[in-house]
């Protein structure tokens, strides 16, 4: 099956910065769930996943800056993934003074299981999260524990056996997803070049233009991308 992929984008807030990225430098056939709360994307999603038939799926989070080269980068790498995953990596957070966190969304090891469902894995219960400077000085392949949804990237049968959907406090859906995966002896990839700007301000919860409970959830289509059978416009 020819390499036929579509950018399936989370986006419980409006953040033009982010969304301007991704349609100025991926010239692939996108989705965007806007304003559906985590449980609920995620079930979008999986949806979606078995209603279509494209070679590969593309999770991305909504507060991300992707850059042309970072976007090339995971296509090309991500094309060529069979029975593992790849992900682009961000920097943790901005700092209160504009620059970023020192450390990376990378992390080697174990992932925590989750003991207190009502509030999910902590950063501190992670293995260690590895440096930007450490992870861009890198020669090649990087194995990550966590696949971020940093345009994390599987083919549609690695979707279908390990579904989206978040631990029962209703959120950390990538260290669920990555969880299982970790669990189940499949490896995470990322690059150097696939670095994605993470906007998150801080380490509390970012609800900058918050849309949900405030617009009514709704599936887009961007252009005639509706699905891979069916190439109608909008």
């Amino acid at each position: 099956m020819a390499f036929d992929p579509v950018l399936m984008i989370m986006q419980p807030r409006r953040i033009d910065e982010a969304i301007n990225s991704l349609k100025e430098n991926i010239d692939i056939p996108k989705v965007w769930f806007r304003a559906y709360t985590e449980p609920q994307v995620m079930a979008q999603m999986n949806e979606y996943i078995k209603e279509t038939n494209f070679s590969h799926y593309i999770v991305m989070s909504d507060d991300g800056v992707v850059s042309k080269e970072a976007a090339d980068t995971i296509l090309k790498y991500g094309e060529k993934v069979e029975n593992d995953v790849f992900t682009g990596w961000m920097n943790m957070h901005i700092e209160p003074d504009g620059s970023f966190s020192k450390i990376s969304t990378v992390t080697q090891g174990t992932l925590p299981s989750i003991n207190d469902v009502s509030v999910g894995p902590q950063r501190e219960e992670y293995p260690g999260w590895l440096t930007i400077e450490w992870v861009k000085h890198q020669a090649g392949f990087i194995q990550t524990s966590l696949a971020n949804f940093a345009m994390s990237i599987a083919k549609r049968e690695m979707f279908l056996k390990f579904p989206l959907m978040t631990w029962p406090n209703g959120c950390s859906s990538d260290h669920h997803w990555s969880f299982r995966l970790q669990q189940s002896g499949v490896a995470v990839w990322t690059h150097p070049d696939a670095f994605i700007k993470h906007l998150r301000q801080g380490w509390a919860p970012w609800r900058h233009n918050w849309l949900v409970g405030k617009v009514n959830p709704e599936t887009i289509y961007e252009g005639k991308w509706r699905s891979r059978e069916h190439y109608e416009e909008k």
